[in-house]
């Protein structure tokens, strides 16, 4: 394995760790009260990346680890995230669902040839997507999120609006 491939992996598990550690020093109370009118409450903002890291990177990842070429569907996040929300999504079970996620992911890849790092997979507005790009992105948005957690559940200072998917 590459010292790249090992690096993303490292931030995989990494970050899976900076989000536990956001979600943990939270105040409760402040969880799903948004910062300010428009940004997302630090729960908007963990059950985006529990979608994005699962339904998103996690089913591509996956999809590139057994079939040729395939066309990734669009994702509508914030439609699913709102139901998501409507259901009564628990923080814990959130949280849990994110880190066994980084976990899977960095298992199923630990071992992978790194010739296979490289098979692509196509989105129709996004691009060509490859197992590497995808597996960086992971650690990337678990961090940028767990930063947007802390802010928005830390006396209002900052807030919790969508990155990048």
């Amino acid at each position: 394995m590459t010292p790249e491939h090992r690096a993303i992996l490292q931030r995989i598990r990494s970050s899976a760790g900076v989000v536990r550690r956001a979600v943990e020093a939270a105040s409760p109370g402040r969880f799903g009260q948004p910062p300010r009118e428009g940004e997302w409450s630090a729960l908007e903002t963990l059950t985006h990346l529990r979608d994005v890291v699962v339904h998103v990177y996690g089913l591509r990842i996956r999809r590139l680890l057994y079939e040729d070429a395939p066309v990734f569907a669009d994702f509508d996040e914030e439609g699913y995230r709102h139901a998501c929300l409507a259901r009564g999504e628990v923080i814990g079970d959130l949280l849990d669902m994110v880190v066994a996620e980084h976990e899977q992911l960095a298992r199923l890849l630990q071992r992978l040839p790194d010739a296979d790092w490289l098979r692509e997979g196509r989105h129709p507005s996004l691009g060509v997507m490859s197992i590497e790009l995808l597996a960086r992105r992971v650690g990337e948005h678990a961090e940028e999120h767990a930063a947007q957690i802390a802010e928005a559940t830390d006396t209002g200072r900052a807030g919790g609006t969508r990155a990048g998917t």
